[in-house]
């Protein structure tokens, strides 16, 4: 597989890139030339990835998940939190059910549009964000609320840094037409205040793409990545809010470009999503999993979702519409439903998510016993 590096202004010039010009920011940004695999393509995760755990959750009338959409752990104290579509869940490690929390009708100390959650083990302590009141709850790891912050900007997903809050509207226009913001401050007692902002993009787009993902961001080796529905790009987001283009997803003649997203006349991000399933063109990158030496993201055609891991030492890409991978023995292989989703614990930690149900997991809802109607079963893995 090629590499490309490029000279560092002609990237700014190209993929929006903002750092203050006295800063000196070096990077190697990889381009992987990704193809369309075939229709029985398979990706062997095994073949990178140790499955170290797995957690079936309880599965009764209080604690149905109705979707997964984020997990945040805390080892040291046994429990992880679950961010579904309204309401966020509490279990143990090994899947008992313990409490939730779900939206209000909109009182001073509810939270309405479970936008994010962030999770401060150190403090025991979780955060809610609420893009609808633009505020952040905090609670306890009981669910006691103790704050309620206003952000003041309606963002689609949040990080914590150690000295501010990073955020992005995606393609929503908030101030002028950018999609990363930060906010620096170290708590709330001392308050967080909108410090800069970066990657502007095309203001048409503000009408239309409009995309409320939950995987805007995700943690790298070197702070956080950062991607948007229709950018080929990865950025690397450090500590210090330097943005820099980390990874390229090269499409080639099935890259999505500038005249398929403006002038066309689009009212809403549903005739986008119309228009780019008609043609056999790629987008919609993401569930990046960034470790020391590989690379894991997904993207769609045809409204067909497909993964792929890019090995950066070796320069190597595989990919697939389906997914394998070892199981107590055996060889588990699955078509990539639309509702298989991976996303980043920390560094060296990740997930993966799959739906319980016969339509996903065929005759291997016998070797997992589960069954229709229980909730999704999480993976967790780390690399070879």
């Amino acid at each position: 597989m090629k590499r490309f590096i490029a000279p560092y202004l002609y990237l700014c010039l190209i993929l929006g890139c903002s750092n203050p010009p006295d800063q000196k920011v070096e990077f190697d940004l990889k381009t992987i030339y990704q193809e369309t695999p075939g229709e029985e393509s398979i990706l062997n995760l095994s073949e990178k990835y140790n499955l170290r755990e797995i957690i079936k959750l309880e599965s009764s009338d209080t604690s149905l998940v109705d979707y997964i959409n984020k997990i945040v752990i805390d080892r040291k104290r046994d429990i992880l939190f679950i961010k579904g579509g309204n309401t966020v869940f509490k279990f143990d490690m090994s899947g008992n059910f313990i409490e939730k929390l779900s939206k209000g009708k909109g009182g001073p100390d509810e939270f309405v549009n479970l936008t994010d959650i962030i999770l401060l083990p150190d403090q025991e302590r979780i955060w809610i964000y609420d893009s609808n009141k633009s505020r952040i709850f905090q609670f306890t790891y009981d669910f006691n609320l103790e704050i309620s912050y206003p952000i003041n900007y309606q963002l689609l997903g949040i990080e914590r840094l150690k000295e501010g809050i990073i955020g992005t509207s995606g393609y929503m226009e908030i101030l002028d037409n950018f999609s990363l913001y930060y906010f620096s401050g170290e708590n709330f007692a001392t308050g967080y205040k909108f410090s800069s902002k970066k990657l502007e993009f095309n203001p048409e787009k503000a009408r239309y793409l409009h995309v409320l993902r939950h995987d805007f961001f995700s943690k790298s080796p070197e702070g956080y990545n950062f991607v948007n529905s229709f950018n080929d790009t990865i950025y690397n987001v450090n500590e210090k809010f330097y943005v820099t283009p980390k990874f390229h997803i090269d499409f080639g003649d099935k890259k999505i470009l500038e005249d398929d997203l403006v002038g066309k006349g689009y009212s809403s991000i549903v005739e986008v999503f119309q228009h780019i399933n008609s043609t056999e063109k790629s987008f919609n990158i993401g569930n990046i999993v960034e470790m020391e030496n590989n690379l894991l993201y997904r993207f769609f055609n045809q409204g067909r979702s497909f993964v792929s891991v890019y090995d950066k030492s070796k320069k190597e890409l595989k990919s697939g519409r389906k997914i394998s991978f070892e199981y107590q023995n055996q060889k588990v292989t699955l078509d990539l439903d639309e509702e298989i989703s991976f996303g980043s614990l920390d560094n060296s930690y990740a997930y993966m998510i799959i739906p319980a149900e016969s339509s996903v997991l065929g005759e291997y809802q016998t070797l997992f016993q589960v069954k229709d109607g229980d909730n999704p079963i999480i993976f967790l893995f780390d690399e070879k």
